[in-house]
């Protein structure tokens, strides 16, 4: 009988499901029952071994808890950020990861760093196409809430106890908790009348911006900001286009900025030298090592980064040393010794392994 197309294709497909299956990853020896964030009840491994997470927020709290258990990035983190790295997550694979943009990971990929676990946060966007992947390849997925910088003590506790890691977790957890704490006090004695107006400058030319509301200034409503941009955030991915005419219009007391040469423009052309923020040089560049104290991504940074704009703001409220602020955050959440000069360059918005 003469070899059909069909039948030309089993044994491709049978070759394929084959190895897909070799590089899956096995049933672990132990397991244990946690009820994940989204109060499903999940069986995982008692210590898993590689973790993958669906966009860079979920990867990053793993990564505070333990970056040898990560199977693989799925965002390219800047260069010069290896150097903040243990070997183990310096060089590990791009996997890709659900985000926004169309992305979506890499299955051979992920097949191939064979994750025994998945984290899945509210940051990312998965599809009934990958759940069913995971499904299918017997990779439990536990869900988190990471939106927020209020879900941080939360989300350390839970990952913790998921990683089996309970006291890393923990500890993690009460210094976020210690951290949100002083800050809401604080706040409580700016009355509302009294607190800056602040615009976020993104773009080389300093005027696009994301809204009040969104998830990407979620740091300018903890450190007592007033964003000025009001309007909602009109696409995920965020940065609004504005005109200087609405900048100038808004008038803000501060403007933070995440390019160095944007702040340098904007405290420099004389289109902008007479709006408030430029005025009073409260114009703020925002550190970015290793990885952004503010957004993009939106990561535990932030705590670090509220305490950074909560004292640029308000020095008389939030008297924080943030030399010290600085190394002690790098030291518990990254597991890095900093020096005092290090510090100072990173609070300078530069990243002292930059020529590197």
């Amino acid at each position: 009988m003469p070899r059909t197309p069909l039948r030309r294709s089993l044994p491709l497909a049978a070759a394929l499901l084959a190895s897909l299956l070799a590089l899956s990853p096995s049933a672990p020896a132990t397991a244990k029952t946690v009820t994940d964030m989204a109060k499903m009840t999940v069986t995982v491994p008692d210590a898993p071994k590689k973790v993958y997470a669906l966009s860079p927020p979920d990867s990053l709290l793993v990564y505070a808890i333990d970056p040898c258990v990560l199977a693989g990035w799925n965002f390219k983190p800047f260069p010069p950020a290896k150097a903040f790295m243990p070997a183990c997550a310096a060089n590990l694979p791009i996997l890709g990861g659900f985000f926004g943009q169309g992305m979506v990971p890499n299955k051979e990929a992920l097949l191939a760093a064979k994750p025994d676990l998945v984290v899945s946060g509210t940051m990312a966007r998965s599809n009934p196409e990958f759940d069913k992947f995971f499904t299918e390849m017997g990779i439990p997925v536990v869900r988190i809430d990471s939106e927020s910088p209020d879900n941080y003590p939360a989300d350390f506790r839970f990952l913790g106890e998921a990683l089996g890691k309970k006291e890393r977790g923990d500890a993690l957890a009460a210094d976020a908790d210690k951290t949100l704490t002083e800050l809401r006090a604080g706040l409580g004695r700016i009355p509302q009348d009294k607190r800056l107006t602040v615009y976020y400058a993104e773009g080389g030319d300093g005027l696009y911006t994301d809204g009040a509301g969104s998830f990407h200034t979620m740091v300018i409503e903890m450190a007592g900001g007033v964003n000025v941009h009001k309007k909602p955030q009109s696409r995920r991915f965020g940065m609004d286009k504005v005109t200087m005419e609405t900048v100038m219009g808004y008038a803000p007391q501060a403007i933070l900025v995440q390019d160095a040469k944007c702040r340098d423009m904007i405290l420099t052309s004389p289109l902008w030298k007479d709006i408030p923020a430029v005025k009073s040089g409260k114009v703020f560049l925002i550190p970015d090592a290793p990885f952004n104290w503010f957004d993009r991504p939106p990561s535990f940074m932030r705590l670090l980064g509220a305490k950074w704009m909560a004292h640029a703001l308000y020095p008389e409220v939030f008297p924080y040393d943030m030399v010290k602020e600085t190394q002690a955050f790098f030291k518990l959440y990254l597991q890095k010794d900093i020096s005092t000069d290090e510090a100072k360059v990173l609070l300078a918005g530069k990243n002292p392994h930059r020529s590197k």
